[in-house]
């Protein structure tokens, strides 16, 4: 498949373009997990539904969206019912090799149970809070502690980022792999393989397991045993029905811009990213390729450049050559854009 082809056909998977979900619980659900480190992740959700980020504010108030520690050691956000078996499965470093870096950064079980005690005795904390308590355990825990028995306490499934302010507190109960999946690892990465490729696809066995970090092994059972609504192309995997679908969407609503966020699964969901972008674009959005991500400015599935807010005005830097004809599409985008 084409790049511009490929690009357009992910715009309509992951509902950028055309329709989009009914709610930000129902775009949630399909994606399982969004890459959240930034709270911009709650602009992804409400651009994939209904545009409006007090939606999201709302579903993250009623604790249906929550943010924890799931896969890779990095924050996303996920439907509360499901963090559970996600963590379970996927979160890497899983809860022993956890608890061994924060007993090699000088804490102990001691005072990791005493945080947990005190944190869930308190309720939702901010970080400033939880940081206290970390020093009222450990006067002398140290940064890293500090993060470690985060991480830790929300893998283990105690602690997850709560509500509108999300602060620290009690993860969403149930959902265990052992509740939902009689503790089948292979049903559980059958089913979070399907969302990801759904929304998604086109996608390779390659991108899946980059994606997921599970074993190879693993995966290649999960797509000998795909669910009806997932076809193939080649090497790629999408949902049915997906390539005319996006043959069919307009050239005016596929060429549309997009203004995303920093952290957008358009651009971290994909193990190569220069499906949209040159190399040279790519090094400006991923400066050094250190973690930091710019704002996507996407024309037609290309990105362009990126953008920022500077008080009330967008500052554009364009990379690739914006055309002419996105330029008022992007300033309605910025007018309406969801920000958080």
């Amino acid at each position: 498949m084409k790049p511009r082809t490929k690009a357009r056909t992910r715009l309509v998977a992951q509902r950028l373009v055309g329709v989009k979900w009914v709610n930000p619980v129902d775009a949630m659900r399909a994606f399982g997990l969004m890459q959240g480190q930034d709270q911009s992740v709650f602009s992804s959700i409400a651009l994939r539904s209904t545009g409006d980020i007090a939606d999201v504010a709302h579903a993250l108030e009623s604790q249906e969206i929550v943010r924890g520690y799931p896969m890779r050691g990095t924050v996303f956000a996920a439907p509360a019912e499901d963090l559970r078996w996600m963590t379970e499965l996927l979160a890497n470093p899983g809860i022993e090799r956890a608890r061994t870096t924060v007993i090699d950064s000088g804490g102990s079980d001691s005072d990791i149970d005493a945080i947990r005690h005190i944190v869930l005795d308190k309720g939702p904390v901010t970080n400033a809070e939880f940081k206290a308590i970390v020093t009222q355990v450990n006067p002398e825990a140290s940064a890293r502690i500090l993060y470690r028995t985060r991480y830790l306490l929300m893998v283990e499934g105690t602690l997850a980022y709560l509500g509108r302010d999300q602060r620290i507190g009690p993860a969403p109960t149930g959902g265990s792999l052992e509740e939902v999946f009689n503790g089948d690892r292979q049903a559980a990465a059958n089913e979070i393989i399907a969302r990801y490729i759904r929304t998604h696809g086109p996608v390779t066995l390659e991108d899946i397991v980059w994606w997921s970090k599970l074993p190879k092994k693993l995966v290649q059972e999960s797509l000998r045993n795909l669910p009806n609504d997932i076809e193939t192309s080649g090497e790629d995997y999408l949902r049915a029905g997906l390539i005319d679908e996006a043959a069919g969407s307009s050239s005016s609503v596929l060429r549309a811009p997009h203004l995303l966020p920093a952290f957008d699964e358009y651009i971290l969901g994909y193990k190569d990213r220069l499906f949209a972008m040159s190399q040279e674009t790519h090094e400006h959005v991923v400066p050094r390729n250190m973690g930091v991500f710019r704002k996507p400015v996407v024309v037609d599935g290309v990105v362009r450049g990126s953008w920022r807010k500077v008080g009330d005005k967008l500052v554009i830097e364009d990379v690739a050559g914006i055309p002419a004809y996105a330029e008022p599409g992007i300033r309605r985008k910025f007018r309406d854009y969801p920000f958080f």
